[in-house]
């Protein structure tokens, strides 16, 4: 039995907006493990901490590639709906008038996985470099 194309195409945005929502839900728990991973910092230290105070920015090391694989194991799902997406709307039996198309517009300035990318790696060379250097200076930080 043949799915109306209506179906598919209004299948394709719960598709996108789920996966939309899944892509939220990484950046929302990533940016909350970097809060509680500075909190950590800080209070370490405000206390007699400082040689351990290296373990927070590798922490946050594990977290950035472990929340970076997870937005790159959903990026496929956005990519499927956009496809989809795009190809009912230029199919000529869609009735969907091209002024009125909404995923080609999708594929428009920079995508946001360029984005996540370039965050990311700034992030682990960021975290890198501050681990490195709080091993390399364990208690001797400045007052």
């Amino acid at each position: 039995m043949p799915i109306p194309i209506e179906e598919r195409y209004k299948h394709m945005f719960d598709q996108l907006r789920f996966a939309s929502a899944i892509r939220f839900k990484i950046f929302a728990a990533w940016g909350s493990v970097y809060a509680a991973l500075a909190a950590v910092f800080a209070w370490m230290q405000s206390f007699d901490m400082k040689p351990l105070s290296w373990i927070p920015p590798f922490l946050g090391l594990i977290v950035t590639i472990l929340f970076w694989l997870g937005d790159l194991r959903n990026q496929p799902a956005i990519g499927a709906a956009k496809r989809v997406g795009e190809a009912i709307e230029k199919d000529s039996t869609s009735g969907i008038p091209q002024d009125q198309w909404y995923f080609p517009q999708l594929a428009e300035g920079v995508r946001f996985g360029v984005i996540v990318n370039v965050f990311a790696i700034g992030m682990l060379v960021l975290l890198a470099l501050a681990t490195a250097y709080l091993l390399c200076n364990r208690g001797q930080l400045p007052q």
